[in-house]
């Protein structure tokens, strides 16, 4: 407090003194260091003399000689929360406010009236009127206005540093979008979203925030006014609406349950409405083809799960000289600059392999975050189709383009291939594939029917060399002679109050762990469950953030899975590196123990091959296939339990059983790679 008192001292002598706008600019970062330093909260009690000052000096020195106020002025926020109410600043605010998005007003103009009029509202001691205000008008702005990408830089430290509550920016958006949305134009409206996207949802406190998925409805009702399938303006918006609401839902989603009403509610909703525009406006048909060549269609190149288990395969599949003689691969490219740019490292590891990668879109993206999501399907499917692609594979699942591509038939043989999004199912899709499928030609997944291709994942990705100085560094930097548990992924999907309390149960009767949950999404809100349901807990979870799996797949020590949302390619990976993971089964023992064994059974010369060149007798390879329960359990409970017993196991039993699942991997990577290989050639 005598720190506080200090600085209130500070900004006292530096107002009192005031001769002109740079003395108050001097008082204005005095709060800003102490906002960085202390918090926002630190003002709770503002003398009313600084007020008053600031009132006075802003209003002479800056407002009275016709001068502008810099937007970090707009800091005074948090000094004016509690202020009472005047009107010395009513006459300007006013003027601003009549003057915001009056005709032939640019939107640089724009974001300075709007900076004017909130921080007016904010002197008149209506602050909390003037944040709403602001956020109700900034989002009609062209997000890309050079004004604009100045107070994003500022808004993003503010809205961080003193904590804007996702309620009161939730509030204010519904507003605009239920009130005032259809009266936009065309670009105003793609602006609201942009600024959802790309401002909002990129605030630490906001990203993967649940409250998002309460505007859904609201989206939903907005996707389908726009879905005219006589309009190509109407068309192109909710092509991107589609995407938006698929990417801003689709990080929050936990469930198969919520895939599904997103698939039936808007893909397969849309997929009608895209085939009537492709009647209406007379889109060109493909013919028939036996070209050979199969497209690939991606949204676009990054290093994620995906992209290993497609490039793992595809090294696989075109490692045959007469399989490259016969198909020829083509990556079609959607290039969603929205999530991210395409990584060229990543795309050269394709063009490496012989894969033609087809990056075409750049003339849409100049448009940067208003580029034409309709444009950028039609020229798509004009370039698959001029190709004679014979079979196109998406691995999308919801994306506008993607779903246009196939509701309008691109190909005449189209595939969708699922990374775990088990009920994507719209019109036109001619067959489903996933690797997720235990070795199994086929597979049901809730309740749909796919072809198994097993995939070999490449080594390259699953157990790359990380120099142990590196692992070394990360691990000092958590607590020592501590068992290092956690997994890595979504943070939505450790997001389930019974697996929280499953951890922390586990964590209570060894008290010396601790959790790294290694991912981006929802923090704020997961620190608030584990707090509620243990506070002396808290401080053992430590969230890192997206971090490098290679890396911090040797500073875990046993990785316990996610349920029921379980962890995918990321699990695998952890693994592959002769560590233990613990999974809770979806089926009973009983069936577990049969399906093994059957297993086992069939591919028992395998088994007897790598069990041999191991040194390993096959019956007790036998027994650990079909029998060893270390590393899965079967209720909450026994999940428990299992955790409880791989943190106490001795090290000389855990090296041994880690050696027959590095064994049981071998076999694995043989069985997939051929397998693999034959059932998609078959399904070809």
């Amino acid at each position: 407090m005598k720190m506080l008192q200090n600085d209130y001292q500070k900004i006292l002598e530096l107002l009192k003194n005031a001769q002109n706008k740079y003395d108050i600019d001097l008082a204005i970062h005095q709060i800003l260091e102490i906002i960085q330093r202390m918090g926002s909260q630190s003002f709770n009690t503002v003398p009313d003399e600084i007020l008053q000052l600031f009132r006075e000096k802003i209003f002479d020195f800056i407002f009275a000689k016709g001068d502008i106020a810099d937007k970090s002025y707009l800091c005074l926020y948090v000094l004016f929360l509690n202020a009472n109410k005047i009107d010395q600043f009513a006459k300007l605010e006013s003027i601003a406010i009549e003057s915001l998005f009056a005709n032939g007003v640019s939107d640089n103009e724009n974001v300075m009236l709007l900076e004017l009029a909130f921080l007016a509202k904010i002197l008149n001691g209506k602050a909390k009127e003037g944040l709403e205000f602001y956020l109700q008008n900034i989002v009609r702005i062209d997000i890309h206005c050079l004004e604009a990408q100045k107070s994003i830089n500022l808004m993003l430290q503010f809205f961080e540093t003193i904590k804007i509550p996702f309620e009161i920016f939730s509030q204010s958006l519904k507003k605009v979008l239920q009130e005032n949305f259809f009266s936009f134009s065309y670009k105003e409206k793609r602006s609201v979203f942009n600024w959802q996207l790309h401002f909002f949802w990129n605030l630490k406190h906001f990203f993967n925030h649940r409250g998002w998925l309460e505007f859904y409805e609201i989206w939903k009702e907005i996707f389908y006014k726009e879905l005219d399938f006589y309009d190509a303006k109407k068309i192109d918006f909710a092509l991107y609406l589609q995407f938006f609401i698929y990417h801003m839902c689709g990080n929050n989603f936990s469930s198969q349950e919520d895939w599904k009403k997103f698939n039936q509610e808007i893909s397969l909703y849309a997929a009608e409405k895209y085939q009537q525009f492709a009647k209406h406006f007379v889109l060109p048909e493909c013919g028939y083809q036996e070209s050979g060549v199969i497209g690939i269609l991606r949204d676009r190149l990054v290093e994620n799960s995906p992209y290993k288990v497609e490039y793992s395969f595809l090294k696989v599949l075109l490692d045959n000289e007469e399989i490259k003689k016969k198909y020829k691969v083509k990556l079609y490219l959607m290039s969603l600059l929205e999530k991210s740019d395409n990584d060229a490292g990543i795309l050269k590891s394709y063009t490496d392999l012989g894969i033609e990668v087809v990056d075409i879109l750049g003339e849409q993206n100049k448009a940067v975050y208003y580029n034409s999501h309709l444009e950028k399907a039609l020229v798509l499917r004009e370039k698959i189709i001029k190709d004679g692609v014979e079979i196109l594979i998406s691995p999308n699942n919801g994306y506008g383009i993607s779903d246009f591509l196939l509701a309008t038939r691109a190909a005449k043989k189209q595939i969708f291939w699922s990374h775990g999004n088990f009920v994507y199912d719209i019109p036109c899709i001619d067959k489903k594939i996933t690797h997720i499928c235990g070795n199994q030609e086929k597979i049901i997944h809730e309740g749909y029917e796919f072809i198994g291709i097993p995939v070999k994942m490449d080594d390259c990705f699953y157990n790359p060399y990380v120099p142990e100085e590196q692992i070394a560094h990360i691990r000092a930097q958590y607590p020592k002679d501590y068992v290092v548990l956690g997994n890595i992924g979504r943070l939505v999907k450790i997001d389930h109050q019974e697996f929280l309390q499953t951890i922390i149960s586990i964590m209570q009767q060894n008290p010396k762990t601790i959790f790294l949950a290694c991912g981006g999404g929802n923090k704020d809100e997961i620190c608030q469950k584990i707090r509620a349901i243990d506070s002396t807990i808290s401080s053992r979870f430590y969230f890192t953030g997206f971090v490098d799996s290679a890396l911090y797949g040797h500073v875990i020590d046993i990785w316990l899975d996610s349920f029921p949302m379980a962890q995918g390619e990321s699990r695998i990976e952890f693994s592959a590196k002769g560590k233990p993971s613990l999974i809770l089964s979806t089926e009973n023992k009983e069936s577990r123990i049969e399906r093994l064994e059957r297993f086992f059974d069939l591919h028992r010369e395998v088994f007897a091959q790598k069990s041999s060149a191991r040194k390993i007798d096959l019956e007790e390879m036998r027994m650990f296939v079909c029998q060893e329960e270390s590393f899965v359990a079967f209720d909450i409970e026994d999940y428990i339990k299992k955790a409880n017993a791989l943190i106490l196991m001795p090290k000389e039993v855990l090296s041994h059983k880690m050696l027959l699942q590095i064994l049981l991997k071998e076999v694995n990577d043989t069985l997939r790679e051929n397998k693999g290989k034959k059932a998609f050639l078959d399904m070809l």
